[in-house]
């Protein structure tokens, strides 16, 4: 059943339409993901999608029966406000409405009553619909089910950004929706989180459209992709994985026919060019003829050329620098530890990291990453004996909150000033790499945007070429063009890196071990996030709680999970080989459409497409029995 519709959608933004003539379908039970730059309309759409902005032309329809339920990026309620009274704001005001047209139906005239009962049978309708009488009794048991039982009556200030995630989420299934729409819902998600998440999603019955910057999760939820470039929208089959690969196919195919195309038009300019000289050497009807029939071809062809290709790569051009450090010793932790208050986070923790080594740290929210991140920055040295750093380390701090930033600093200031000193012109053509313009130079740090001021701290990164990277959220506010760019950049990059990311497609491309904060201890694992994650998945229907929260008893937990991996070992064993099969056969199939061997790149792509379609059943038969 198709559940909702955008026909030929135009829509403007500040004078300019962003939206020409976009057009697709979600119908029931289809999940898809809606991926684009930064400001190339995604929010647009869904705003459009839903009624909240009227288009300047095209049709938005929804089926009669079509409930649909938003998650937006942010919750949007005063700090002050307590979580049940935001939760049933739409029941509020539902009840309000209704209430209002009981009364102006009361106390119409006669030549009023017409027009009162049209608003009075329309708000009824409205509330009878959605069964909105029923959600004050559902709220608790949603927010129960999502692991916020118990905060009804919190101030929405006193959440964590994971559980304002999830009370969004919440909100939304108050309507129990049959269409749900997702504005980067994992945002604030730790990797436990944002796994739940997916799981959810897989097992939701209804529609999905979800904006979303992470591949992963794109790659674990959605059936198709809805690219959104140009202002103009194409549908791909798949996850994110097999989009790449089918837009990189479609892109070599491209290059292809229109370097034919440019040879043809290149014969027929010669052609035309022969024929002027002979109809100016002797003159005649028949040369004439010949002549304008070919100049009409060649008009004709101009008109419906090829276009010429381009990669849609991001204009951020990152380039860490660095050797290989001379030292083994990058960072040495002995006995490090970290409370706040009563709240231990971290005991008599020991730790190394060597040259040339890439390392994830990660963790619950909340469990300590940030802290132990800053600690190494503010008191890593030679002649600390807790936090030891080599003596020839340089060391560079890209921050979660972008705090090594100087508010008060212009953009240009900011990179002037950060060694070594450069003047202005060199300065701007840094900047212009990491997407800013000569406009942007005088505005001060403290108005940027999220984005804008993490492309600033890269900018600095960059800048000061430090051998020891510490990053910490360094693709938060990022589109996908720039984490690739990021991802390649930290794939030449010669030092050594300790991450705290919950992109886990950013882990796979660039870290070869994870440490795991658990029981305030850092547990290490050898391998890349996927291989991690295969060797320790947990139930994920038994973590709703732990999207919002950090357990009270860790132990117990743990014993569980050891209890249940005895009987899932052989199962997560293959789920292990085929992420591994997946991720082999991803680069694969990149390597043979970049060297243009097509058709092994499409031999490569059936594999994959079976690989995938294997590992979602292994996913599946695991869940099903943890």
């Amino acid at each position: 059943m198709q559940l909702a519709s955008m026909q030929n959608i135009t829509a403007n933004l500040g004078g300019q339409d962003v939206l020409k003539g976009v057009s697709f379908t979600i119908n029931s039970g289809e999940r898809l993901g809606l991926i684009g730059a930064n400001g190339s309309g995604k929010t647009t759409t869904l705003r459009v999608l839903m009624g909240e902005e009227a288009p300047a032309k095209g049709t938005v329809s929804l089926a009669s029966e079509t409930r649909l339920g938003y998650v937006p990026q942010y919750v949007d309620g005063e700090d002050d406000e307590l979580v049940i009274e935001w939760l049933l704001t739409d029941h509020n005001a539902l009840s309000d409405r209704l209430r209002e047209a009981e009364e102006a139906l009361s106390a119409a005239g006669a030549d009023e009553m017409d027009a009162a009962m049209a608003g009075y049978q329309d708000a009824i309708e409205r509330y009878d619909r959605y069964e909105t009488d029923r959600w004050p009794r559902r709220a608790p048991r949603i927010l129960d089910s999502l692991g916020l039982g118990g905060k009804e009556d919190q101030e929405i200030g006193s959440l964590s950004g994971g559980e304002k995630n999830v009370l969004s989420l919440a909100r939304a299934l108050l309507i129990e929706p049959n269409l749900l729409v997702l504005d980067e819902p994992g945002n604030h998600l730790d990797f436990l989180g944002l796994a739940w998440l997916e799981e959810f999603l897989l097992r939701f019955k209804g529609g999905v459209l979800i904006v979303s910057h992470n591949r992963h999760t794109l790659d674990r939820v959605a059936q198709g992709i809805l690219e959104l470039e140009n202002g103009q929208v194409t549908r791909y089959r798949g996850g994110y994985s097999e989009y790449r690969a089918t837009k990189l196919r479609n892109l070599i195919s491209q290059q292809a026919d229109y370097a034919a195309n440019q040879k043809r038009l290149a014969r027929l300019e010669d052609l035309v060019k022969r024929l002027e000289l002979t109809a100016r050497a002797r003159p005649s009807t028949a040369a004439g003829k010949r002549l304008r029939a070919r100049r009409s071809q060649l008009g004709r062809e101009n008109a419906q050329a090829v276009e010429r290709p381009e990669m849609d790569t991001s204009a951020i051009e990152a380039d860490f620098g660095a050797e290989r450090t001379q030292s083994n010793i990058v960072l040495r932790l002995r006995g490090y530890s970290k409370a706040y208050g009563d709240l231990s986070l971290l005991e008599n923790v020991d730790f190394d990291l060597t040259s040339g080594e890439r390392v994830a740290i990660i963790g619950p929210n909340g469990s300590g990453k940030t802290s132990l991140l800053r600690d190494v920055v503010s008191e890593g040295a030679w002649d600390n004996d807790t936090v030891r750093i080599g003596p020839s380390i340089r060391t560079g701090y890209a921050a979660q909150e972008q705090e090594v930033l100087d508010g008060d600093l212009t953009i240009l200031d900011e990179i002037m000033n950060a060694p070594p000193q450069t003047n202005e012109t060199a300065a701007f053509a840094h900047l212009r790499k990491f997407l800013f313009t000569r406009e942007d130079l005088g505005k001060k740090i403290s108005d940027l945007s999220g984005g804008e001021r993490n492309r600033l701290q890269l900018a600095r990164l960059t800048k000061l070429q430090p051998n020891f990277l510490i990053l910490d959220e360094p693709t938060n506010h990022m589109d996908i063009p720039a984490r690739e760019a990021i991802e390649e950049a930290l794939a030449d990059y010669r030092g050594s890196i300790l991450v705290v990311s919950h992109d886990r497609y950013f882990l796979d491309k660039v870290v070869d071990r994870v440490v795991e904060l658990e029981d305030r201890d850092l547990v290490s694992f050898d391998g890349n996030f996927s291989e991690f994650w295969g060797a320790r998945r947990t139930p994920l229907d038994r973590e709703a709680g732990r999207v919002a929260t950090r357990g009270s008893d860790r132990k117990r937990a743990r014993a569980e999970r050891a209890g249940q991996r005895a009987d899932l070992t052989s199962l997560e064993r293959r789920i292990k080989e085929a992420e591994a099969d997946k991720l082999e056969l991803e680069q694969r199939v990149g390597r043979a459409f970049e060297d243009r061997k097509d058709r092994d790149g499409r031999r490569l792509n059936r594999q994959l497409e079976r690989v995938s379609a294997m590992l979602e059943d292994l996913y599946e038969q695991w869940v099903a029995k943890a």
